[in-house]
């Protein structure tokens, strides 16, 4: 006995039979193969092959599996061999080859293997294209050099903008092509802040861009491109003690008068940098005029350079008096309105006061000084974060407050604002006992400072008068603004800081800064995030677990893994959610963790 040629009847009944094995409760599975009959019944052609079914409107994969073991139950009972899910392929040993020998004929017959991936070459006057040529500028093959550099000499290379510019809706600048450059390994970053330099490929394609377009600039000799040879493309950096490094100043203005004399700089300073990967014996005194003669040749585009000194070898460059201004810049995300989004800025501008729109890592406005001669920005030490009354209670119900009152007192400011406009989006809800407390907190025991304004009208105001006290703050100021080749987390940038406020603040009229890109990069919610830091924000995510609490449980168990492995020794449930509460149930203050927070923290952490 043989099945028939057309199993179209034999695949309704099994269809039905699975449509009356189904209960009163699975009526949408039956209405499913329902459909599905009726569609098949209307079909019009010959169906052998399971899979043959697959074209029919409703019948999909789960319903041909389904059909598939009822037929091949039938078969069984029958004693006949189920037919194949699908139709065969026909094959020919004699017409059939394989893709291999199809690989092969095809490449017998054009002579040539296969195309090869396309070499990446930035656009002409696109934004990879100006960092190339910049950073060839720059000699950042053997050094490696900053984005604020790179931007500054490759603008020139690039039709677009290598910054964005919020204002007129440009959200991206054409630095985003660095993402590319690096990808393709034509440019490397080190450090923190980042610094960039060009590979050995990048050098040989920057040259090529440079040919091409037929640019003047300074070639770069041969052999400079092999890390550890000699070269003079190392930035100097100048040495000093920190009087002679005032009088600096003053003897470079006078050899600006009189350019016949002889720069202060050129007898008293010594080069002490080297080149990336190479160690260069230091000039001799009498050997550093030619020395310096033959860098400002190479670096005759680059912006003048204030003179640098090291302590604990870490650089440092002071700016006098009357080489910097001073203005705010206003984060782009603190609006008045949706429909309002440059409302501050347009504010501070008619009252004349200079300002500058970014989108920063830390705070909503914070005042920087901008050197005249180089155009570098360092932070000052006022920082304020702007809250609306409805969001400050929002902040603290979801543990956002504290959280950044941590990261406002790392930043190493010593004068830290909360501006409290008391208009409101929204209602606060039961919150006025929470806002009390969390602001007076701050006040006592943090030593910020709380400016309350009814509007954003006042706001401005307000702002504009504590720029005026800060600029006379600053008026018989010094700068020493530090520039450290490498910062491995908050905690490190604040200690840096104040290891330079002890050693130079208290001795005279100078104020010790970070540059803003340091600022920037360190205090960036998404870098440089260390282990405890990692599970004290993890464990906030836990209900009833504030900053306190957190820091409390990370100090007895510094990492997640101790934390899980404290859980894992606990030989019975009780104990697992006794645990915490046994180990910091007796603190005092808001760092107590109670027998309930002690069994929802278990809750989550034992069962992992």
């Amino acid at each position: 006995m043989s099945l028939p040629s057309d199993l179209k009847d034999l695949y309704l009944k099994l269809l039905k039979d699975l449509q009356d094995s189904l209960s009163s409760k699975q009526q949408q599975l039956s209405l499913t193969y329902q459909k599905a009959h009726k569609n098949l019944q209307q079909a019009e052609g010959v169906f052998y092959y399971i899979r043959d079914l697959k074209k029919v409107k409703g019948i999909g994969d789960t319903i041909i599996k389904r059909l598939e073991a009822k037929l091949n139950e039938h078969c069984k009972q029958l004693n006949i061999e189920p037919p194949p899910a699908s139709k065969p392929k026909e094959t020919s040993s004699k017409t059939k080859r394989s893709r291999t020998q199809l690989r092969t004929d095809d490449t017998e017959q054009d002579g040539q293997k296969k195309k090869p991936k396309r070499r990446y070459i930035p656009k002409r006057r696109s934004g990879g294209y100006a960092i190339m040529l910049a950073l060839l500028e720059l000699r950042a093959v053997n050094r490696a050099v900053s984005k604020e550099d790179i931007i500054d000499v490759g603008q020139k290379y690039s039709d677009s903008s290598m910054v964005p510019n919020h204002s007129t809706k440009e959200f991206y600048g054409a630095w985003s092509s660095i993402a590319s450059l690096k990808n393709h390994n034509l440019v490397e970053e080190e450090g923190r802040p980042k610094r960039y330099f060009l590979t050995d490929p990048g050098v040989e394609l920057a040259k090529m861009l440079q040919a091409a377009d037929d640019i003047a600039m300074k070639k770069i000799d041969e052999g400079t491109t092999t890390k550890g040879k000699d070269s003079f493309f190392e930035e100097p950096e100048e040495t000093a003690n920190l009087s002679d490094l005032i009088k600096a100043h003053s003897q470079i203005q006078i050899k600006n008068r009189d350019k016949s004399s002889m720069s202060f700089l050129d007898t008293t300073f010594q080069t002490t940098s080297t080149p990336r990967g190479s160690k260069l014996a230091a000039p001799s005194v009498s050997s550093n005029t030619d020395l310096r003669e033959a860098e400002n040749e190479l670096f005759s585009s680059s912006h003048e350079r204030n003179p640098r000194k090291k302590f604990e070898g870490v650089s440092y460059e002071l700016w006098t008096k009357d080489s910097y201004e001073i203005y705010p810049i206003v984060d782009r995300r603190e609006i008045k309105s949706q429909t309002d989004r440059d409302f501050f800025a347009k504010a501070l501008a008619r009252k004349g006061l200079k300002t500058d729109i970014r989108q920063l890592s830390l705070g909503d406005i914070i005042w920087v000084a901008k050197n005249k001669k180089t155009g570098c920005l360092c932070i000052l030490n006022t920082i304020i974060e702007r809250k609306r009354l409805d969001d400050l209670a929002l902040s603290i119900r979801d543990n956002r407050f504290m959280e950044q009152k941590n990261r406002l007192e790392n930043s190493g400011c010593a004068h830290k604002y909360y501006l409290i406009e008391e208009t409101m989006g929204g209602s606060v809800g039961n919150m006025g006992e929470a806002l009390r407390t969390s602001l007076w907190v701050i006040l006592t025991y943090y030593m910020f400072g709380v400016i309350r304004t009814a509007n954003s009208e006042q706001t401005v105001e307000k702002l504009n008068a504590l720029h005026c006290v800060i600029e006379r703050f600053y008026a018989d100021k010094e700068l020493l603004v530090i520039f450290p080749k490498t910062v491995n987390n908050k905690v490190e940038y604040k200690q840096l800081l104040t290891r330079f406020q002890l050693e130079f603040s208290k001795k005279s009229n100078i104020e010790c800064c970070h540059t803003f890109e340091c600022f920037q990069e360190i205090m960036s919610k998404n870098e440089l995030r260390t282990v405890a830091e990692l599970t004290i924000q993890i464990l906030l995510y836990v209900k009833g677990v504030s900053l306190e609490k957190a820091i409390a449980i990370q100090s007895v168990f510094p990492t997640l893994n101790h934390l899980l492995t404290a859980y894992r020794n606990c030989k019975s449930e009780l104990e697992a959610k006794k645990l915490l509460y046994h180990k910091l149930g007796n603190i005092p203050g808001n760092k107590k963790i109670t027998k309930n927070l002690s069994e929802r923290i278990a809750d989550v952490f034992s069962t992992i």
